[in-house]
């Protein structure tokens, strides 16, 4: 190529960039830029927002076209738009179309064409309690570049004023938006709009409305319960929630179960969304009452029940005088939202705020509070502080009035009383229900006066009366002493009770039939209150219980008492005896019957027999051994005829024969073999035979 073609083409194509420079700024004051299509709610008309012509030199009119389809035809909609600087035909077209552009018109028949834009369409489905909206950007009018980066979606529910903004899709995301439904059974409107740059972002793209019926399904979430409290006032149980984040919930239902936790019962209903607390009037809060709460919407459905109960805590309290402290007790705070952290006790003095004097951590439920002032009056309240502070609740109080006492302690072996014949049992009174102490500790000698040692020692358990089983003991052979020494930091030394004895009981009999009891007195050092019963029992061998046979005898130290039982040879052998003090009340209270140990004495037997007797017609019918004090335990009485066969058999000393055989016909007469055999009361086999003679 030569230099002059070169030269030549450069310059030809000078020409035209030039020219189309030139063609393209005119063109773009000339033609009008349509930026956004605005769908109106009320009559559902179409508004377009354009940038209008630059340049109004012969300008004549706009003209508006739209289509159903992209690729036509388009309809001419009005050329009656001849002010050039207008930036907004608003309603211009009360029926909406797919797509739009405008003309601007000049004189000499030049025109020029705005860009075609598409109305942004939308659908709307039902799903799950929720509208489902979804709209397709169109394929052939790509979004302007000055839009914004999100779709904004809007709803308008029946008693809205106006659509509201419930969210935002960007621009490069599905074309979709799932708004739970809030309504219960109306018409739901939805539109979405696209913001233009242009004009401070004043022009949006707003789409047609879609619109159908829904129904709220969805039951709301579980609330969140903050606290079950004490009012420090009034005593009452107070729960408090955290309000629902669904607007659309109306009531709250609160469900108690008793302790232990066995069926939820509904309670009440709190409605309103931001009324948040709820007093119990019916539950006490000296109990401990369990709480779950739900929410209701305003179409009735219902969230479940929070999963973890919350319960208020009972304090308890128990003053120690003595030590001028009170200990505090109280039933664990569970489940409580945001991690139970700590406990703090708190304190209200003759009526004051209530002030801290301690914390313990979450898994500890006690404090003892020291110091205590006489005449103060103190109530106290715990407090469960979740972690980083954000929940509390309070527990009931308690309160009381301080005030010192003059301790009147005592210490009084009431009773020593023999068991089962083996075993001792001791009976302590205390002054216990008027006056805390520590400890009683119990000792026990073999002599009056020296070698006490401890045997037991008993803690306080706050009731009076304590009784103790001595096991190693020989009751039949020793006396044994008791006293015992109640133990309280009240006093700085113990108190002393009085000395009290086991009875030990002994006995004899001699040929003349008596029998002959000795014992030592029950408590020797305190002597027996005037009148107070006393007793000597016996049980022979055909007695079902001891029988009482001398009361109220005055007893000295030594004691003795001689039983007469010649007229009671018929009853046995065996004499059992013991002796006590029965049951009464003194100034240190209940005095329980005491008991000796068990004594028998065997009386010795003694038999006659007769050799011959007339069973017909003779005060002499029976031939019966005339036994004395004979005990039937081992007793056995029979007859024999001269072939050896047994006639009869008895094992009761008072029983004889009256001649009469097995089939009841009288013996014949004749000599009879009888044998007699019993344990003597020196435990040894008494054995006695001979013969008896039946005549007529």
């Amino acid at each position: 190529m030569n230099k002059c073609i070169y030269l030549n083409m450069k310059r030809l194509g000078l020409l035209l960039v030039m020219t189309f420079g030139f063609f393209a700024t005119s063109w773009a004051q000339f033609t009008p830029s349509l930026r956004c299509l605005f769908v109106k709610d009320e009559d559902n008309s179409v508004s377009l927002y354009f940038i209008p012509t630059q340049d109004s030199t012969d300008f004549l009119n706009y003209s508006v076209y739209y289509a159903d389809d992209y690729n036509g035809p388009y309809t001419l909609l009005t050329s009656a738009l001849t002010t050039c600087n207008t930036d907004c035909f608003d309603g211009l077209d009360p029926v909406v179309h797919n797509y739009y552009f405008i003309r601007s018109n000049f004189t000499g028949g030049v025109f020029y064409d705005s860009d075609t834009l598409a109305v942004i369409n939308t659908a709307v489905a039902h799903g799950d309690g929720t509208a489902i909206l979804t709209w397709n950007p169109d394929p052939y009018t790509p979004i302007p570049a000055s839009s914004g980066s999100h779709y904004s979606v809007y709803r308008k529910n029946p008693n809205d004023f106006d659509f509201m903004y419930v969210g935002a899709v960007d621009v490069n995301s599905p074309h979709t938006y799932t708004d739970t439904i809030e309504v219960c059974d109306h018409t739901v409107k939805y539109r979405v709009q696209l913001l233009n740059a242009w004009t401070d972002g004043t022009c949006r793209n707003s789409s047609k409305i879609s619109q159908d019926i829904f129904q709220n399904t969805i039951a709301p979430a579980s609330p969140t319960l903050t606290g079950v409290s004490v009012d420090y006032d009034n005593d009452s149980i107070r729960l408090s929630w955290l309000p629902s984040a669904e607007t659309d919930v109306g009531s709250y239902v609160i469900f108690h179960s008793a302790t232990p936790v066995t069926v939820w019962l509904p309670l009440d209903t709190v409605y309103g969304r931001m009324n948040t607390t709820w007093a119990d009037f019916v539950n006490s809060s000296d109990n401990v009452s369990n709480y779950r709460i739900s929410a209701r919407d305003t179409c009735g459905n219902a969230s479940a029940m929070i999963e973890h109960f919350q319960s208020n805590m009972k304090l308890t309290n128990q003053v120690d005088i003595c030590r001028r402290t009170v200990k505090l007790s109280w039933t664990p705070y569970v489940n409580m939202t945001g991690q139970l952290q700590k406990y703090v006790i708190k304190v209200a003095v003759d009526g004051g705020a209530l002030t801290n004097v301690g914390e313990v951590a979450a898994d500890v439920l006690e404090f003892t509070h020291t110091g205590l002032e006489d005449s103060v009056h103190y109530c106290y309240v715990v407090q469960a502080v979740s972690a980083g502070g954000h929940y509390s609740t309070l527990s009931n109080k308690v309160c009381f009035l301080f005030e010192e006492e003059e301790r009147d302690d005592f210490i009084y072996v009431a009773a020593v009383s023999v068991v089962d014949n083996e075993d001792i049992k001791i009976t302590i009174n205390t002054s216990g229900e008027l006056f805390a102490f520590d400890e009683l500790e119990l000792f026990r000698s073999e002599e009056l006066l020296s070698g006490f040692v401890p045997i037991a020692t008993i803690p306080f358990d706050g009731s009076s009366v304590y009784e103790y089983f001595d096991y190693d003991v020989q009751v039949n052979k020793k006396i044994y002493y008791y006293k015992a020494f109640l133990h309280t930091e009240c006093l700085e030394d113990p108190v002393s009770s009085n000395t009290s004895n086991s009875i030990l009981l002994t006995a004899t009999g001699d040929a003349a039939h008596r029998n002959q009891l000795v014992w030592f007195n029950y408590d020797d050092h305190t002597p027996l209150t005037p009148g107070q019963p006393t007793f000597i029992l016996r049980k022979m061998e055909t007695d079902n219980d001891f029988v009482d046979i001398v009361s109220n005898m005055v007893w000295a130290s030594y004691n003795t008492y001689v039983d007469d039982v010649s007229d009671l040879h018929m009853f046995g052998s065996d004499f059992k005896y013991k002796v006590g003090v029965a049951q009464t009340t003194n100034q240190f209270g209940f005095v329980p019957p005491s008991f000796s140990n068990e004594v028998v004495v065997k009386q010795k037997p003694t038999i006659w027999i007769p050799n011959a007797f007339r069973p017909v017609g003779s005060k002499n019918s029976v031939f019966k051994p005339m036994n004395s004090f004979v005990s039937a335990d081992t007793y056995t009485f029979e007859i024999y005829n001269r072939m050896g066969q047994l006639v009869f058999r008895s094992t009761n000393p008072n029983d004889g024969w009256d001649g009469r055989l097995s089939n009841g016909e009288y013996a014949p007469a004749a000599v009879y073999v009888y044998k007699i055999q019993f344990i003597d009361n020196s435990d040894e086999l008494f054995v006695t035979h001979g013969t008896v003679t039946v005549v007529y």
